[in-house]
């Protein structure tokens, strides 16, 4: 079967849908420039507002000269980029084939997805504050987790960083067990019960879950939990850059190759917290 009917938009845009249903960290990060970012390697400046300074006034004095107010950018790159490139053989029906190569793109945007992931969350450093340190990361139990979260609450409310702004915490599934351990613990008529959905809220946090937050082994020691607003503490673009159906010069199958870039960022470290914690065992 050849690829006479394929529509190179609609492929693109099943691979992007895809994409938004499986993202976590991009969920939660400014996407606005993602149709100025189109091939590898592209920069797009950023502009930075700064906060005017109030001064004291004094009558018949000269004010102060104007400040710059736009006197921040940072440059969002496509520095990423992984591809796709599959086949399904003649000898399958037809139909087979064509549900093959469906769930294939399917598969190829979850793997995209993942990647994304962990690259976003691997930017932890990028952090501008900090609650405990990579040597000396917090021992987290059912006994003191809802403690850990105040005090990153406490540490973002003490920059200035508004307690409705949208603040966000995405947290490992272990990260996730000792909440709701401590919820059913401290349960009493007037306590609110730990969501048992993926997404929950908690002190001010929308806590968000995710296999791909930053750790130090497999045991999920020194673990790098991202805390930070919705919309500003990162910045992400990506894009389909090129979705190709061709026939293998040496093979009777129909392929499919595609290539994803993308970029991402901390554009407002200020804004931005890592929690280093240590999956520690129930006493």
């Amino acid at each position: 079967m050849g690829f006479t009917n394929f529509i190179r938009n609609v492929w693109s845009a099943s691979i992007e849908m895809a994409l938004q249903k499986v993202l976590v960290f991009q969920s939660v990060a400014n996407t606005s420039y993602e149709g100025q970012l189109v091939n590898l390697g592209d920069e797009v400046t950023i502009l930075q507002i700064g906060n005017p300074t109030a001064k004291a006034y004094t009558k018949d004095s000269d004010i102060a000269a104007p400040e710059k107010l736009n006197d921040a950018a940072s440059k969002l790159k496509a520095d990423q980029a992984y591809y796709f490139n599959f086949a399904a053989n003649d000898v399958e029906a037809v139909q087979s084939k064509q549900q093959v190569l469906n769930q294939c793109t399917q598969n190829a945007a979850f793997a995209f997805a993942d990647a994304v992931d962990q690259y976003m969350a691997g930017l932890y450093a990028q952090a501008g504050l900090q609650l405990y340190t990579n040597a000396t990361p917090v021992d987290v139990t059912s006994l003191n987790v809802d403690d850990v979260i105040l005090e990153a609450g406490e540490k973002m409310s003490e920059n200035n960083i508004p307690r409705a702004a949208g603040r966000f915490m995405i947290i490992p599934e272990w990260f996730y067990t000792k909440m709701i351990l401590a919820g059913l613990a401290t349960k009493t008529s007037n306590d609110q019960l730990y969501d048992n959905s993926v997404i929950t809220r908690r002190h001010n946090f929308d806590i968000i879950v995710s296999n791909n937050v930053s750790k130090n082994s497999s045991s999920w020691d020194k673990t790098r939990i991202i805390c930070g607003v919705r919309g500003q503490s990162f910045t992400f673009a990506g894009v389909i850059n090129s979705v190709e159906p061709y026939r293998p010069e040496k093979r009777f199958e129909d392929a499919v190759k595609g290539l994803y870039i993308f970029g991402g960022k901390i554009v407002r470290p200020d804004k931005t917290l890592v929690l280093y914690a240590d999956k520690t065992a129930e006493s």
